[in-house]
């Protein structure tokens, strides 16, 4: 295979290869793309956006069982995608913070080019 030679090929390469930080990232970046990809927590990432919502809505607007989706929510708030915070008897579940937002409508607007 013939190799070719770009300015910037030597600069990236010595940037990205050995760089701790940008691997961790990787791993990091990958996790949430993961959580996201998957159809039944993108619908509960969706209605998070609309605003905080309890297991119980969060089961009424997706369609999803209770076990089901307490699951997907546990995922994502491993994953620090989701928060919840108790308010009396009740968990309630929001969008940890604005990043969220912003890869998902990013996404969203994506998928409209294709």
């Amino acid at each position: 295979m013939k190799s070719c030679y770009t300015e910037n090929h030597e600069k990236i390469r010595s940037k990205l290869a050995d760089s701790e930080r940008f691997l961790s990232g990787v791993e990091d970046s990958s996790r949430i793309f993961a959580m996201l990809g998957e159809p039944n927590r993108m619908k509960i990432i969706l209605a998070l956006m609309e605003g905080e919502l309890c297991v119980y809505h969060i089961c009424e607007i997706t369609g999803a069982k209770q076990s089901a989706t307490s699951q997907h929510l546990r995922k994502l708030k491993d994953n620090h995608i989701v928060k919840s915070r108790k308010e009396a008897n009740q968990v309630l579940y929001s969008i940890s913070d604005e990043h969220i937002y912003t890869i998902v409508k990013m996404a969203l607007e994506h998928s409209k080019c294709l």
